[in-house]
């Protein structure tokens, strides 16, 4: 019973020191400018056109939009999981680029979709992601970006973790005496 007991805390201690929750951008303030701050992402506009939320989505205005640049406001590393799109024209290709220091990683596009959740592979371990569209009469928008921030590791969860560890240690070594 107490090897049990000593498991369950080891793995419970573990769990705890290394997990992460998912958050949602829903635009849900009406904003028009320079960047737009929710859920700890900030979106800054790198182009004269600004960053323009409705309180129900998020949407560029017209031609040649972009690129648009997501970071965490504190600067840290995230993944990038999924983002609701409600229009995107045909002919007008959206780029998702995603960037850790001066390397871009990985980079994907889409101009269909509407009404659907895309989500995003490969994109992990990033410190900022833009968007861009170029066409002539595009109006895309979207809703719903969801991101996870990557935990760096806490003395205090590392202590938690090298506590679980241990535990984990010394069941081993009763269960083999």
């Amino acid at each position: 019973m107490k090897q049990k007991i000593l498991l369950a805390l080891g793995m419970g201690l573990m769990t705890t020191a290394l997990s992460s929750n998912a958050a949602v951008i829903t635009f849900n303030a009406s904003s028009s400018g320079t960047s737009y701050t929710e859920a700890g992402m900030t979106i800054t506009a790198t182009s004269a056109e600004p960053v323009r939320t409705d309180g129900a989505r998020w949407f560029l205005d017209c031609c040649d939009a972009g690129p648009e640049t997501f970071s965490l406001a504190t600067g840290g590393i995230f993944d990038l999981l999924s983002v609701f799109v409600g229009h995107v024209d045909f002919s007008d290709p959206v780029v998702w680029r995603g960037f850790l220091g001066a390397s871009e990683i990985v980079s994907t596009s889409f101009n269909s979709g509407q009404g659907s959740t895309f989500n995003f592979a490969g994109f992990t371990g990033l410190d900022r992601v833009t968007m861009s569209v170029s066409g002539s009469f595009t109006d895309p928008w979207f809703d719903d970006l969801t991101f996870q921030a990557t935990q760096v590791p806490e003395p205090a969860s590392l202590a938690l973790l090298g506590i679980g560890l241990a535990g984990l240690g010394a069941m081993r070594r009763r269960q083999v005496a």
